[in-house]
């Protein structure tokens, strides 16, 4: 899926996995994007981006992205991104 086609809360995900790499789980990223009262650092400026998107639903975006190869997890099951070629996209 060309970057061009991700949905806005898909872009959001790859620009702070590409910000933090390595910071984030699935989980924690997701409690972050929607405001989540559990996630402790609201320091973000994405904190609470997509209040009106579920967790699960945000969880799934990221498991897309993983499963399309523009996120990896890393060996602490942390997001990390995936760099392509610049005429790879």
């Amino acid at each position: 899926m060309p970057l061009i086609q991700l949905i806005p809360v898909q872009q959001a995900i790859l620009d702070v996995v590409s910000e933090h790499p390595g910071q984030f789980s699935r989980s924690g990223l997701a409690k972050m994007l929607v405001g989540a009262r559990s996630w402790q650092d609201t320091s973000f400026p994405e904190y609470g981006r997509f209040t009106h998107h579920t967790r699960k639903a945000v969880t799934t975006d990221i498991d897309i992205l993983v499963g399309q190869g523009h996120l990896a997890l890393n060996g602490r099951n942390h997001l990390i991104p995936i760099a392509f070629p610049k005429n790879g996209l």
